[in-house]
């Protein structure tokens, strides 16, 4: 697929960007990496090393002296290996939250007029808005980013969707989605809603149940091998879905690899939703150097995948191009 002229200047001029206002950022969390790494060590040590060693010692005693019977309730163990565990991974969620908030905001503000928040999430009324989700009753944010590129309104929010049960004896939970969401303004405007369902044959049924929405039959037999579509207008969601943007849709399934992607057209913005499975946008470890570029560039790379998008459907153009 041709890169556009955008995306290449961001490649080309990433760089500098990097050597000048980067790497002084990652130099100074380098220096919390590894005290905090320094915490980490010692909290395993305490607890694989010492920690057996003090039961050893009471285990000892009490097996000397038989007569002296304690008995400790099952509760009380497992609380007190979750408290352990607890204290062990702190420094990770640490580090994690004090070298996004350090690094992030300056790496977003890259690609044009961005703000950054850490474990922020799209509210809960526009998810339900879009039609694309499952029920669900947990809900939690990691990365989340918003801002202008090219005149375009864009809004990025790594997400999770989780639906938890418990009768009291048994309980299970259910990962209803577990990727991006992006929300993108439209350079048309139109009243009613469009959702553009992954094809999963019959199972779509579920999906427009209650929903209020029709089956939209499209010319593209491309297009529909591959989604199925559902509007509350036939007109409106044909003049939404030209062939031309069908077309570009396709290319932005493809440069996420087939993963499951699904868009929803209400309020004069394209939301879309896409199913990665993977952590995103970490572009540093605490258990990796932070001026190693690996991680950074992958993070790059993957922002750079988003921005494509708006050149991708030419969110940029005039409605008639």
């Amino acid at each position: 697929m041709h890169e556009s002229d955008n995306i290449t200047r961001l490649r080309n001029g990433f760089e500098t960007y990097y050597n000048n206002v980067l790497l002084p950022k990652f130099a100074q969390v380098e220096v919390e990496r590894q005290k905090y790494l320094r915490y980490f060590i010692w909290g395993l040590v305490i607890v694989f090393v010492i920690l057996p060693l003090v039961c050893g010692g009471f285990f000892f005693v009490f097996w000397v002296n038989r007569s002296v019977k304690v008995d400790i309730p099952a509760e009380v163990i497992f609380f007190s290996l979750l408290v352990i565990i607890a204290i062990i991974a702190s420094p990770l969620h640490i580090f994690k939250s004090k070298s996004k908030k350090r690094v992030m905001p300056e790496l977003i503000k890259y690609f044009g007029d961005f703000s950054y928040e850490y474990e922020r999430r799209i509210d809960e009324d526009t998810l339900d808005k879009s039609h694309l989700f499952n029920a669900y009753n947990r809900h939690s944010g990691d990365d989340y980013f918003s801002g202008t590129y090219q005149n375009v309104q864009i809004t990025v929010s790594e997400e999770e969707l989780l639906y938890h049960t418990s009768n009291g004896k048994r309980s299970s939970t259910t990962t209803v989605f577990d990727g991006i969401v992006i929300i993108l303004s439209m350079n048309k405007k139109f009243s009613g809603q469009t959702v553009v369902f992954k094809d999963w044959g019959i199972f779509n049924t579920f999906h427009k149940l209650g929903c209020g929405l029709q089956k939209i039959a499209l010319e593209d037999s491309v297009f529909e091998k591959e989604f199925e579509v559902y509007g509350s207008d036939q007109l409106e969601a044909r003049y939404l879905l030209t062939t031309a943007f069908m077309e570009r849709m396709l290319k932005v399934r493809n440069a996420f690899h087939g993963r499951k992607i699904q868009f929803s057209f209400f309020d004069d913005k394209l939301l879309i939703a896409i199913n990665t499975g993977q952590n995103m946008f970490e572009s540093t470890s605490i258990f990796r150097s932070t001026t190693d570029r690996r991680m950074v560039d992958e993070t790059f790379e993957q922002i750079v995948s988003i921005m494509a998008i708006v050149d991708i459907l030419k969110l940029n153009k005039n409605p008639g191009l």
